[in-house]
């Protein structure tokens, strides 16, 4: 049996920044470059406008390259987190099993509500990957917390709300599974 070499799944606090930040960003560089065509066609100075252009299509292409950024990756050598800048590659080996549950719960303990935002409050009963990280390596914890964040970091579990949970859930099972003899 030959399973997919990579299989990428998205991270939702991306997809949700992208979504919200579309909406308005985006109608704003809609009605800009529309203020733009109407000043040109008066022949009038856009001089002004166009700064405020290029910073809207900025933030654009921000929240864009953060959705592409932000994803969990199973590929044959193992797991691959990469939230925007920060990124971590962990072996199967270093993995203990893998869960669904709503993303709320990484957030019930009081120490952990300090890192609830707006996206976690929207995305809370949605399900999320609980990546349990075998607690008998060394440092691996403290490496996790450190590369990746607090806010995805609970515990001993790496806890990310992505696209396609159940696929993600069952290929993870199969893969521990796999490893484990």
């Amino acid at each position: 049996m030959t399973r997919a070499a990579t299989r990428r799944f998205p991270i939702r606090y991306s997809i949700q920044r992208w979504s919200d930040g579309v909406w308005f960003y985006g109608s704003f560089f809609i009605i800009l470059v529309v203020l733009i065509a109407g000043k040109l066609i008066a022949h009038q100075s856009i001089l002004s406008f166009v700064p405020v252009l290029i910073l809207d299509g900025g933030i654009l292409l921000a929240f864009w390259l953060m959705r592409l950024l932000s994803y969990v990756e199973v590929n044959d050598a193992g797991l691959r987190i990469r939230y925007v800048t920060r990124r971590m590659d962990l072996p199967y080996a270093a993995l203990s099993r893998v869960r669904r549950q709503p993303l709320e719960v990484a957030f019930q303990p009081a120490e952990r509500r300090r890192f609830v935002n707006r996206f976690v409050r929207r995305l809370g009963r949605q399900p999320a990957a609980y990546i349990r990280l075998d607690r008998r390596q060394d440092n691996l914890l403290v490496q996790a917390e450190r590369r990746l964040g607090p806010r995805l970091v609970a515990g001993a579990d790496i806890v990310v709300p992505i696209l396609d949970i159940d696929e993600f859930v069952s290929e993870m099972k199969g893969r521990l599974r796999g490893s484990g003899s």
